[in-house]
């Protein structure tokens, strides 16, 4: 990102953005029994830190990761003494992993080449959580970015999972809280551990 760009998510943070959405992403909750008990998530993207603040709050330590300095700041008081580094950065720019980590999440940040290169990075068993604005076919009324740059095409996900265990895959329209339409894709995978194949956990998501 440039910096307008970090100028801009600045303004928006300040005005007030997403202050009505505290609470953890539907997908990351439904997950969460796919989570570790304890070890090192990181946070791609974080904004104001909902996510890791939910994962922090379930005894994992979260490296929280974005560009806007006042996103940070509003997580920091918010999560108080929870265990959170947070970490201002241009992701555009790339992100050298300080260690490997247990599980990562990104939620709605579209850096596909940049997840790749991440996925080393996962602990044997370490879980990845990717939820993104889905590329749009038709004209439907849905939330989210107009820039079909900000979505993801059908199967990217999948493709870019390649070498996991897949154990949840969905790509279609999902009700948001707030009444809203969104195309989302969502996965869930985990990186191998060569102790055999991973238990599916599909029934995580017959609701």
């Amino acid at each position: 990102m440039s910096e307008q760009d970090r100028c801009k998510w600045d303004a928006r943070y300040a005005d007030g953005a997403y202050e009505s959405r505290p609470s953890a992403s539907a997908f990351l909750v439904r997950c969460a029994d796919l989570l570790p008990d304890r070890g090192r998530v990181l946070d791609l993207a974080c904004g104001a830190g909902r996510n890791a603040i939910f994962l922090a709050k379930r005894g994992l330590t979260a490296d929280a990761v974005d560009i806007s300095p006042v996103a940070l700041a509003r997580g920091r008081a918010t999560a108080g003494d929870l265990p959170i580094c947070w970490m201002q950065r241009d992701l555009d720019n790339g992100f050298q992993p300080p260690q490997r980590y247990h599980a990562i999440i990104n939620f709605r940040y579209v850096n596909m080449p940049l997840l790749a290169a991440l996925l080393p990075a996962l602990q044997p068993g370490g879980l990845l959580l990717a939820e993104q604005h889905l590329a749009l076919t038709t004209d439907a009324s849905v939330v989210g970015p107009r820039n079909p740059a900000f979505r993801v095409a059908r199967g990217a996900l999948l493709a870019l999972a390649e070498g996991l265990t897949l154990l949840h895959l969905e790509e279609g329209l999902v009700r948001e809280p707030d009444g809203a339409w969104a195309a989302l894709a969502r996965i869930a995978a985990r990186a191998k551990t060569g102790a055999g194949r991973e238990t599916a956990a599909s029934a995580l998501f017959d609701a």
